[in-house]
């Protein structure tokens, strides 16, 4: 009889019980789970959780000095520096514009492995002769001048070939206490116990205190990196231990341990080491005992505490969940009621939730609109046949259009006796023809160049012949392609933009090219007023038409990325007053190869 009554309860009641029940019985389970189990597995969590916390650190300090170790490697052992690094000083007295060509070549290289490793602030290289005999800088620095220091004979002295030293061996200089230096032997090519230099690299002790900082996991934690002489080189930004009190601790750890507590201070101490690859340090982590079980206390008290809460939510909970529920049901049962009388126009139901009444919804509605919206689709797609039919009409009869009003205007100039009028229709009707240029999207240079021919002509009509155009572009890359539009805007803003600027309204413009390999560059010299770097920097990323330099140069150099790559595009050089170069980088491409017609 009891069963025969639930059975008949409404599908609310049902549901509203069956929620309070399984509710309950969860409810109790997780609590003896809690008190009985979990307790006892919360301190072990929590190590486990430093112990990943500590890997990860560690794995990211291996990271970062394996690369600047790998990075310090290839310069020393790079043939240009070593062969450098052997020449004496002479030889630059001898051809002192060998001492620039060897100075940007050490410079390249530099800044290769910077761009590479942007931890490296500054790196310098320390040699007997050779550059810096003649001239010494930050940059190269004789070894006559470090040789008597602490660091430098230790390098020599323990025969490493790297070694990593903390601020204080290079107190003499003001602005490195912030720095971490790594110093590598460079020995001879013909004779490796040779030494001929040493290259230095300056790593900014913030790099390492924000790794550290990250390895926090309480208040009290401390996080350092000592090196073997336990001194320490950098700490996190919370460190509350001393340089011997660290000593101390440490003389209770062995090598080989990763993890122990240490009493100290009164109090237990949870230590954590582990060396750091490629270098002579070692990742120490120190929490206090005492921090780890009151974190232990505090996540069972605070699951005892929501479970508590969540008992008493239970009742409303269910009542609510199960109300909304038959709710729903009993809205879409009227809208169906809806449809079984033909009103489908007022028979939508709004989903409320993604569950499954509400992918019931979503099917009856789907229902309702299916022939409203197949009915639809289908005058909106015959209106977008008609509106591309009508453009593609428009491409085919436009460009005859022009051409042929064209010729008609030329036509009646010369019946009329005015040759600038046909002359000017002439190079407009050529500068059109080669614009469209069939619809292709890639031309041939000496498309491209005919462009540019006719577009001067036609603004040196307006401006009196006051711009010079001189085309000295190799033959042998005439029949290579690149893509339409590129050169004549860029000779457009020489013309606007820097010869008509001058004070006299005069200038040249110089389009030059060379093939190198598998690459064209194309220069677009003039010398009009210039631009600031600052100006070179704004028209690269600006890609607006109201900005001063008119037709995107942005999107001229990011068509020319979007078809070749990032390794290509526009750069530009000038400085104020001296005009203004740019630069088309593309890739050797032949007509051949793409079909493109002239």
């Amino acid at each position: 009889m009891f069963i025969k009554k639930i059975q008949n309860l409404s599908i609310k009641y049902k549901l509203t019980i069956s929620y309070l029940i399984l509710i309950a019985i969860l409810l109790c389970s997780f609590l003896l789970v809690n008190t009985f189990i979990t307790a006892r597995q919360a301190k072990k969590q929590i190590l486990y959780s430093i112990q990943q916390i500590f890997n990860q650190t560690k794995s990211y300090l291996d990271f970062k000095t394996e690369s600047i170790r790998n990075s310090l490697d290839i310069i020393a052992l790079n043939d240009t520096i070593k062969e450098i690094l052997e020449k004496r000083s002479e030889d630059y007295l001898e051809n002192i514009g060998l001492w620039a060509i060897d100075s940007a070549k050490v410079m390249r290289i530099f800044y290769t492995i910077k761009f590479q490793v942007p931890d490296m602030a500054n790196l310098h290289l320390y040699m007997r002769e050779g550059l810096a005999g003649v001239f010494q800088n930050d940059d190269f620095i004789k070894l006559s001048e470090i040789e008597k220091t602490k660091w430098y004979q230790q390098l020599i002295k323990n025969k490493e070939v790297i070694a990593w030293f903390p601020p204080k061996y290079f107190k003499d200089n003001d602005h490195d206490k912030n720095y971490i230096y790594v110093v590598r032997n460079i020995t001879s090519s013909q004779d490796i116990a040779q030494s001929i230099g040493a290259i230095r690299v300056d790593i900014p002790e913030n790099i390492f205190k924000a790794i550290l900082d990250h390895a926090i996991y309480t208040k009290s934690t401390s996080a350092l990196i000592l090196n073997n002489d336990n001194e320490i080189v950098v700490s996190s930004s919370n460190n509350h231990y001393n340089q011997a009190e660290l000593v101390k601790i440490m003389q209770n750890f062995s090598n080989n341990e990763t993890w122990k507590i240490i009493k100290h201070a009164d109090q237990e101490l949870l230590v954590w080491a582990q060396p750091i690859a490629k270098s002579n340090w070692k990742l120490i982590l120190l929490i206090p005992h005492k921090e780890i079980s009151a974190l232990s206390a505090k996540s069972r008290q605070q699951i005892t505490l929501i479970s508590l809460i969540v008992a008493l939510l239970t009742f409303p909970l269910a009542l609510a969940v199960s109300n909304s529920v038959t709710k729903r049901l009993q809205k879409l049962m009227n809208q169906m009621e809806k449809v079984e009388k033909g009103d489908f126009d007022n028979a939508k139901i709004l989903p409320e939730n993604n569950d499954e009444i509400g992918k019931l919804a979503l099917s009856f509605n789907y229902m309702v609109d299916k022939i409203a919206v197949l009915m639809e689709e289908r005058y909106r797609l015959g209106k977008e046949i008609k509106n591309l039919e009508l453009k593609a009409l428009q491409a085919q009869i436009n460009p005859h259009f022009l051409y042929n009003t064209l010729d008609l205007i030329n036509w009646m100039s010369v019946r009329a006796n005015v040759p600038e009028i046909s002359r000017i229709i002439e190079s407009l009707s050529r500068f059109y023809r080669l614009s469209l240029s069939k619809g292709e999207d890639l031309v041939t240079i000496k498309n491209e160049l005919e462009h540019v021919k006719a577009y001067v002509e036609i603004q040196n009509m307006r401006f009196g012949d006051n711009i010079k155009l001189q085309i000295n572009v190799p033959e042998e890359i005439h029949n290579y392609v690149m893509p339409k539009l590129i050169l004549q805007p860029i000779v457009e803003n020489s013309i606007i933009h820097g010869i008509l600027e001058k004070e006299q309204e005069k200038g040249t413009i110089k389009i030059y090219g060379k093939l190198q390999e598998k690459e064209i560059n194309l220069f677009i010299e003039d010398n009009g007023v210039g631009m600031s770097e600052e100006k070179i920097i704004q028209i690269l990323t600006t890609s607006s038409s109201n900005e001063p330099h008119g037709y995107g140069v942005k999107n001229i150099n990011e068509r020319l990325k979007l078809y070749y790559g990032a390794d290509y595009g526009l750069t530009y050089k000038s400085r104020p007053g001296m005009g203004t170069i740019a630069i088309i980088r593309i890739p050797a491409i032949k007509k051949e190869a793409t079909g493109v017609e002239k």
